[in-house]
């Protein structure tokens, strides 16, 4: 009788750290990609710097403000050699500077761009957005189970469709971005 008491009792012990294990480690995911989505946020910030004035291209000097102006929705920003920064990160969060590498990025940050007010569309301010996701551990699609992919391979478009986006995880965070100089 104590035998059988002591195995129900360690049954529900290890359960319980079933699940305290999972909780922790979205939780450390979590603050990862928040990690990884301010630093894209300081990027932008840091390259508004570069953005000049109003004539002739006033976009033309940044590398992901100037990709974003013209897209209408969320993109995925190219890699910037000379910054060693891109979209791929690894399971730490640090940036994947390997392009070769990337099938091992563990998360991917997708950007959108947008007019901050439909008055000013020429300059002085923008919304700068950072979409930080990576793939569910169990992910399900239809019934079936999807097969761990990298977090880049999937395209910026596939995180708005209903079915494809439950294959994700996501942070997301926004910001301002002003002109310097104006």
């Amino acid at each position: 009788m104590a035998l059988a008491i002591l195995a129900v009792g360690v049954v529900g012990v290890i359960a319980t750290e079933k699940v305290t294990l999972a909780s922790n480690m979205h939780a450390k995911n979590q603050a990862i990609a928040t990690r990884i989505g301010e630093g894209w946020l300081g990027m932008l910030d840091a390259e508004a710097a570069l953005w000049g004035p109003s004539p002739p291209a006033p976009l033309s000097r940044t590398t992901w403000l100037s990709q974003g102006a013209g897209i209408n929705g969320w993109f995925r920003p190219s890699y910037d050699a000379q910054l060693s920064f891109g979209p791929a990160f690894d399971a730490l969060g640090n940036p994947v500077t390997d392009q070769n590498q990337a099938t091992n990025a563990r998360f991917c940050v997708d950007l959108r761009i947008s007019p901050l007010t439909t008055v000013n569309t020429g300059g002085g301010m923008m919304r700068a957005e950072v979409r930080v996701f990576w793939v569910r551990d169990q992910a399900i699609l239809g019934g079936t189970a999807v097969a761990p992919a990298h977090a880049c391979s999937f395209a910026a478009a596939t995180m708005e469709l209903p079915d494809e986006s439950r294959l994700f995880h996501f942070v997301h965070l926004s910001t301002a971005v002003r002109q310097v100089g104006i």
